[in-house]
C-alpha cells in the first residue's frame, strides 16, 4: 500500500470519463497503488471503472471500498451529469446548489445486514475482483459500534478472504469512539485530518497497532489549509530557521507541510487527497519523497497547526 492513496470520489462525478481515466493512469503511472472507492461515489459507477482499469493488474492494487451510502438510481442522471458539469464550470456561483442536489441523490446510514452483503457483492461484480483488501462502513455513525449482527458479518468476510480487513470511516468523535471500543474485526478506520484538527494525531498517535488512513488532507473541496500553512510564516512561536523553509510563492511548501505532517511519527500510515489533475498528483508524490522539513520540524509545525 502506498503512504499516497488516490482518493476516488470525483471519478465520474465531478471529472467526466475521460479526466478520470487520464488521473488514474497518472497515479499509476507516478507509483500510487492504494486507490480508495465507495459505492455510492460516481453515481455508483467509479467502480466499474476501476475494474476495467485495473484488470490484468489487480495483484499490484491496494483496494478500498464502502458501503452504507446507496447510490443514486436512475439512467437519466447518468445522462444529464455532462451537461451538469459544463454549467458548474460556466457558472461557478451554481456549483454550491449542484452539491445540495447531488447529496439529495444519496441514501446514507444503510447500515443493515441485508445492506451490506448486497452492496458488498455488487461491488466484487463492478470491480472485477473476488476480494478487497479493505472494506469500510461509509460515514459511519458510533452507533455502528454496538451492531453486533454486522460486526460478525464483517467478521465472516474477513475470515472468508473477502476481505482482508474491516473498519470504519467518520467524523473525529465516531473515530474517537472507535479507539475507545476497539471491536476486533475492525482493524482499520479512515477519517478527515488536515491543518484545522491536526490535534487529532494526539489520538491517532496512541494506535499505531491499527491502519488509520486520512482524507480531505488539504480541507475538502472548500480548501482550508492553504491560509493555515501560509500564517506560519509569521508564527513568532516557530524558529527563525524554520519560518525561512516556508517559502512564500514554492508551490511544494503546501503539500510538504500538510502531507508530511499528517504522516510523520503520527500512527497515520496513509493520507488519500482527491487528485484529478497530473499536476496535483505529481506535486503530491513529490512532496513525500523530497521533505524539507525534519520530523522535530513536522512536530513543531503540527502544534503550531493545533492552536
Amino acid at each position: 500500500m502506498s503512504r499516497l492513496g488516490f482518493g476516488c470520489s470525483a471519478l465520474l462525478g465531478r471529472a467526466s470519463a475521460s479526466e478520470s481515466e487520464r488521473a488514474v493512469a497518472a497515479a499509476l503511472e507516478h507509483g500510487i497503488t492504494f486507490f480508495d472507492t465507495a459505492r455510492s461515489y460516481g453515481y455508483g459507477q467509479s467502480e466499474q471503472l476501476l475494474g476495467r482499469l485495473f484488470t490484468g493488474r489487480r495483484d499490484g492494487i491496494f483496494l478500498c471500498t464502502k458501503f452504507g451510502i446507496l447510490p443514486a438510481q436512475g439512467g437519466w442522471k447518468q445522462r444529464v451529469k455532462p451537461l451538469a458539469r459544463a454549467v458548474v464550470k460556466a457558472f461557478p456561483a451554481l456549483r454550491k446548489a449542484a452539491q445540495r442536489q447531488v447529496a439529495s441523490e444519496f441514501t446514507a446510514g444503510q447500515f443493515s445486514v441485508a445492506t451490506l452483503q448486497a452492496s458488498f457483492e455488487t461491488s466484487l461484480r463492478a470491480l472485477r475482483t473476488d476480494y478487497v483488501d479493505m472494506l469500510l462502513m461509509h460515514a459511519a455513525p458510533a452507533s455502528v459500534l454496538a451492531q453486533d449482527d454486522l460486526l460478525e458479518a464483517l467478521a465472516r468476510l474477513v475470515e472468508g478472504g473477502k476481505v482482508r480487513m474491516a473498519g470504519i470511516s467518520g467524523d473525529l468523535p465516531t473515530i474517537s469512539a472507535y479507539f475507545a471500543q476497539r471491536p476486533p474485526v475492525l482493524t482499520t478506520a479512515q477519517f478527515a485530518l488536515n491543518p484545522t484538527n491536526i490535534g487529532f494525531v494526539a489520538e491517532t498517535q496512541q494506535h499505531g497497532d491499527l491502519l488509520l488512513v486520512a482524507n480531505h488532507p488539504y480541507g475538502g473541496p472548500g480548501g482550508s489549509a492553504s491560509a493555515r500553512v501560509a500564517a506560519l510564516r509569521n508564527d513568532a512561536r516557530l524558529p527563525a530557521m524554520l519560518r525561512e523553509k516556508l517559502v512564500e510563492g514554492d508551490p511544494q511548501v503546501l503539500p510538504e507541510v500538510v502531507l508530511n505532517s499528517i504522516l510523520a511519527d503520527t500512527g497515520v500510515s496513509a493520507v488519500i487527497p482527491a487528485m484529478m489533475q497530473v499536476r496535483h498528483i505529481e506535486s503530491n508524490v513529490r512532496a513525500l519523497e523530497h521533505c524539507r522539513f525534519t520530523a522535530e520540524e513536522l512536530a513543531q509545525l503540527r502544534s503550531a497547526l493545533a492552536v
